[in-house]
C-alpha cells in the first residue's frame, strides 16, 4: 500500500502507479476512506479521475474535489482485484461507494439445493444466486455479504464464464424440462442445461463443486487438483477424459492460477512486492547467479511450418511483468522451421551494437531466458561468444517445466518444486513470450491471407 503526504504530489504520485491489476483507496483531507476502485490497469484508471472535467453536480465530480490523498494495493489479477475491492468496501463503507449501510441490506452469494425432474427422476440440482440476507435459506449456502450489487454480478458472472451453472426458478427448469430444450443461457454457454438430459447431471454437479471451491478459497488449489487428474487420465490413455480436463484448466487460466484471498492483501499491501522479492532471489539461489536479476528477458519464436515466423522479447523488472519493455521481431532470413536459426537470429539482431556505432536504448539484462530446450541454449550460446557478451541465460521445456543450462560438457537439466516462485515467474514470463509471439504471428498470417 502505498500513500503520499500532501496533496501537491498527487500528480506526481501518478506517475510511479503500475500499469497493472489492484484496488485504490481515496481518502478525504481527514484521512478517511472516501472511495475504493478496481482497476485493470491502476495507472490509467486512477489517473482518469484527475484528466477528465466532470460535469458539475455529479457525484463523480463531487468525489473528485474531496480526494486528498490515495492508497492502492497491487493484486495479480482481474478478478482478484474485484474481490479485493468488495473486502475494502465491506471494511471502510465509503460513502461514495454506498448509501444503503445496513447489513441486512448487503448481497450475498447463494448456493441453493432444489430437488427437481428430470426423465421422471427426482435429482438435487443446485443453483447459484444472489440473495439479500433477509432472502436467505436455512439449507442455503453463502457467501459474503458483499455491500456492492455491482461487484457480486460480476464475481458471479466471472465465475459462470468458467462453470456454467442454473440460476432458474422450478417452473422454469420444469417448462424446459418438458421441451427437452436448453433456454438462452444454455444456448450461450452459460449453463449446461442439466434440464435437457439425465447424462448431463453428473458434470453439472460437478461444476456447482468447483464454484464452491472458488468461492471458499480460490482457484490455486482447485488448478492444483484438476492438473493432476488430466496427467492421471493421459498416463492411463483416457485421452477424451484429459482433454476435458485440459480445457477446464484452459478455462481457469481465465481467473488466475495463483489466486490469492483478498484477506492477504488486507493484511499485507505489499504482498506482490514481497513475493516478487522472493522470487527474484530463489532464481539467483537456484541458477548460482553473482547478483539478483533487476531486468529479466524471455524470448520466444512462432511460426507455422517456418512461414510469418516471428519472435518476441518479453520482460520483468525487479519482478514483475514490464508491458512497456515488450518487443517483438519479424523474422527475416529463415523461411523454413528451424528454431536454432530463428532464436539466433532474434538474439543477434537484439544484442548487436548497431552499424552507426550507437547501443540500443534497451536496458541490458540480467538474465536470459529462452522457451524451449537444447537448441534454443544452443542458439543462445552461440550469439553470447560471437558477440563476446555474457549474461546467464536458461531455457525452460513445457514438459515438467524443466530448467535447461549449457555446460562444458553438455546440457544439464534443473527440476524446481512447482510451488517455487523463482519458477512460478519464469513459467509465467514463458507463457507471455509465448502468447505476444503467438499474437504477432497471427496478424501477419491474417495479412498475408488478406483478412
Amino acid at each position: 500500500m502505498k500513500s503520499s503526504t500532501c496533496d501537491e504530489k498527487l500528480i506526481e504520485k501518478l506517475k510511479s502507479l503500475p500499469q497493472l491489476p489492484g484496488s485504490y483507496i481515496f481518502k478525504d483531507k481527514n484521512g478517511k476512506v472516501i472511495y475504493v476502485g478496481k482497476a485493470k490497469n491502476l495507472r490509467s484508471r486512477v489517473g482518469s479521475y484527475f484528466k477528465i472535467d466532470f460535469e458539475s453536480g455529479t457525484k463523480t465530480s463531487a468525489l473528485v474535489r474531496k480526494i486528498n490523498d490515495f492508497e492502492f494495493i497491487e493484486v495479480d489479477s482481474e478478478f482478484e482485484a474485484l474481490i479485493l475491492e468488495a473486502e475494502l468496501i465491506k471494511k471502510y463503507k465509503p460513502h461514495y461507494n454506498i448509501v444503503l449501510k445496513d447489513d441486512r441490506s448487503y448481497i450475498y452469494i447463494v448456493i441453493r439445493k432444489e430437488y427437481l425432474n428430470v426423465a421422471g427422476k427426482k435429482y438435487i440440482l443446485p443453483k447459484i444466486i444472489t440473495a439479500r440476507k433477509t432472502q436467505i435459506e436455512k439449507k442455503d449456502i453463502s457467501f459474503g455479504p458483499f455491500p456492492n450489487s455491482t461487484v457480486v454480478k460480476n464475481i458471479v458472472g466471472t465465475i459462470r464464464k468458467v462453470v456454467p451453472f442454473r440460476d432458474c426458478s422450478p417452473a422454469k427448469f420444469a417448462r424446459y424440462e418438458k421441451l427437452k430444450a436448453p433456454c438462452l443461457y444454455g444456448h450461450l454457454g452459460l449453463c449446461s442445461a442439466p434440464c435437457t438430459s439425465e447424462n448431463i447431471i453428473s458434470k453439472y454437479k460437478k461444476d456447482i463443486g468447483y464454484a464452491e471451491k472458488i468461492l471458499l478459497s480460490g482457484s490455486s488449489k482447485l488448478v492444483s487438483d484438476i492438473n493432476k487428474k488430466m496427467k492421471m487420465h493421459s498416463e492411463a490413455q483416457e485421452y477424451e477424459k484429459a482433454k476435458e480436463y485440459r480445457n477446464l484448466l484452459a478455462k481457469f487460466n481465465y481467473l488466475a492460477q495463483n489466486f490469492k484471498d483478498a484477506s492477504e492483501y488486507i493484511n499485507n499491501p505489499y504482498l506482490i512486492e514481497d513475493i516478487s522479492k522472493k522470487a527474484l532471489e530463489e532464481i539467483k539461489n537456484f541458477l548460482g547467479l553473482s547478483t539478483t536479476p533487476k531486468r529479466i528477458e524471455c524470448y520466444d519464436v512462432s511460426n507455422l511450418s517456418g512461414k510469418e515466423a516471428v519472435s518476441s522479447m518479453v520482460v520483468a523488472s525487479s519482478g514483475k511483468i514490464d508491458k512497456r519493455q515488450y518487443r517483438r521481431f519479424k523474422i527475416k532470413f529463415k523461411n523454413t522451421p528451424d528454431d536454432f536459426g530463428m532464436m539466433y537470429e532474434t538474439l543477434s539482431r537484439r544484442f548487436k551494437t548497431p552499424k552507426n556505432g550507437k547501443a540500443k536504448s534497451w536496458p541490458r539484462p540480467d538474465l536470459v531466458i529462452l522457451d524451449g530446450g537444447a537448441p534454443q541454449v544452443s542458439a543462445c550460446d552461440g550469439v553470447m561468444k560471437d558477440l563476446g557478451i555474457q549474461i546467464p541465460f536458461v531455457g525452460i521445456t513445457k514438459k515438467q517445466e524443466t530448467l535447461v543450462i549449457k555446460q562444458k560438457d553438455g546440457f544439464k537439466n534443473i527440476f524446481i518444486p512447482k510451488d517455487n516462485e523463482g519458477l512460478k515467474l519464469i513459467i509465467h514470463l514463458r507463457d507471455e513470450a509465448h502468447r505476444f509471439a503467438k499474437k504477432y504471428h497471427s496478424l501477419l498470417r491474417r495479412k498475408s491471407l488478406g483478412v
